[in-house]
């Protein structure tokens, strides 16, 4: 990407040097003009040409990883969870004009193609897909090839109903189709029994973001925090700095009414969370026997919980707990600064919005902090194998198939999934899009219901800073979880 900016830089610089050129000659330098227009249009040529070979390389290169097989038109069968639409992973029947729908239908009739297969899809919701998942494990059947369902099936990798990822053969999970943060997060013990990357493109759309009004920034002569986003400098203190005093009684009848007034961020209740990770608060990690330990460290809890409080509470935001809808509602009105949601609730809440909107990940504790942190709706799709699959090598194959084509055809047009709501067609929020799903945190204790972070949520509920007392009652019961769940790990080992 670095390489075809710098050819447009310089494609740039031509057209102005002949410009000026044309502009400062006589009639005599016609033939000297016409010249320079031809090497223009030359340097033009060439670089669109390298442009293309660029491009075409980048797409090829997660494809010429595969070792394409001909399965001789055999059956290859789907099923995916139907919440928020998310069956659009794998279900796309013919080509509609919906964007991420044709993108899948792409992505599915490539597969097809290059493996001689005929894909079917189903959808249904997730409790029915992991007993499914349960029930066939147990008989030593496989009713579908894939399955998606999402992080509530944990217990049936705990259970001893699930294939271990680092055992099914054709996958590879060092790949970056394979999301590299949740492979590191969620292997316990060796062993990694829900996987998910590119292969589903509405899991990505699950990463958690800030949104900022434009049309706000402009009308206050406020600089859009771009330049900071992309240096790795957006913080809590940069959102604070434009933030405070934000929330105007627009109508003055001395009261801040959801329905009336102006606010520095809108947002749901579970939002909070989102910036919990986003500063850097994960509670668990891998010791050297690859056993889950929890990170209570409360000094740093309290620390990011202020920030948080500071930007919630202290602002006067419209941290909104009643009705879900309406948090994003006052975004599209364009009656708030900023607002927290996911990705794919853009396209759910904001599609009639008529003010543009910016891009941003959710904001570092502070400048210190080694990178981004992307939380993750623990909802979003996930892929699991039964342990009774009968056929591994076709349904690895298959798997590894479909990430890595996702990643060319699919991932690198997310930012037009977004844009065909509403205007963040600009190149800052598309650099920034990608660089928010690539650093997603899958916190293994919260992944697994260990609930340290909801003391944000619950404390936020009473507008309350006393963290030392929330810690102190349910500590004993989050370590008492944590043990059970290290030792089902450890059983799987014992009995692969």
């Amino acid at each position: 990407m670095a390489k075809k900016r710098l050819l447009c830089m310089i494609l740039c610089a031509l057209m102005t040097a002949g410009t000026l050129l044309s502009c400062s000659e006589n009639s005599e330098s016609g033939n000297a003009d016409a010249a320079a227009g031809s090497e223009v249009s030359a340097a033009e040529n060439e670089i669109a040409e390298e442009e293309i070979a660029v491009e075409e390389t980048e797409r090829a290169k997660a494809e010429d990883t595969l070792e394409v097989k001909d399965f001789g038109g055999r059956d290859y069968r789907m099923i995916s969870t139907n919440q928020d639409s998310r069956h659009v992973d794998i279900l796309a029947e013919e080509m509609t004009g919906a964007t991420l729908n044709d993108l899948v239908y792409g992505r599915n009739a490539k597969v097809a193609e290059l493996y001689n297969i005929k894909m079917s899809a189903e959808q249904t919701d997730y409790g029915s897909i992991n007993n499914m998942v349960k029930a066939d494990a147990t008989a030593g059947d496989m009713s579908y090839d894939l399955y998606l369902t999402n992080y509530t099936a944990h217990p049936l990798g705990t259970g001893g109903y699930l294939y271990n990822f680092y055992d099914l053969p054709g996958v590879d999970l060092s790949q970056q189709w394979w999301d590299q943060d949740e492979v590191a997060d969620m292997t316990i013990a060796g062993n990694l029994f829900l996987a998910i990357g590119d292969i589903s493109p509405t899991e990505l759309l699950t990463s958690e973001c800030m949104l900022f009004n434009k049309n706000l920034f402009d009308d206050n002569g406020m600089t859009y925090p771009y330049e900071d986003a992309l240096a790795g400098k957006w913080t809590f203190d940069k959102y604070q700095a434009l933030a405070d005093g934000k929330t105007t009684d627009l109508n003055g009848d001395g009261e801040i009414k959801v329905a009336d007034d102006l606010f520095a961020l809108t947002c749901w209740s579970d939002y909070p969370a989102a910036l919990l990770y986003g500063a850097g608060g994960d509670f668990s990690h891998s010791d050297e026997t690859g056993a889950i330990v929890l990170d209570l460290d409360q000094e740093k809890a309290v620390n990011i919980y202020n920030k948080i409080y500071a930007a919630l509470i202290d602002t006067n935001s419209n941290y909104e707990i009643e009705q879900h809808e309406r948090s994003f509602k006052v975004f599209e009105e364009g009656r708030a600064y900023f607002c927290g949601i996911t990705f794919q609730k853009i396209e759910t809440f904001l599609r009639e919005m008529e003010y543009d909107f910016g891009v941003l990940p959710n904001p570092k504790y502070d400048e210190t902090q080694e990178r981004y942190s992307t939380c993750v709706s623990g909802a979003g799709s996930m892929v699991v194998v039964p342990k009774s699959c009968t056929d591994p090598e076709f349904v690895g194959t298959m798997l590894e198939a479909m990430a890595t084509i996702s990643y060319d055809m699919i991932t690198p047009d997310l930012i037009d999934v977004l844009a065909s709501t509403k205007n963040v067609r600009d190149p800052e929020s598309s650099e920034i899009v990608q660089m928010i799903i690539r650093s997603r945190n899958f916190d293994t204790a919260r992944m697994h219901d260990i609930t340290v972070d909801g003391y944000v949520e619950t404390l936020l509920r009473a507008k309350s800073t006393d963290v030392a007392s929330h810690f102190a009652k349910n500590e004993k019961i989050w370590k008492k979880t944590l043990e059970k769940l290290n030792e089902n790990y450890a059983k799987q080992n014992e009995n692969p």
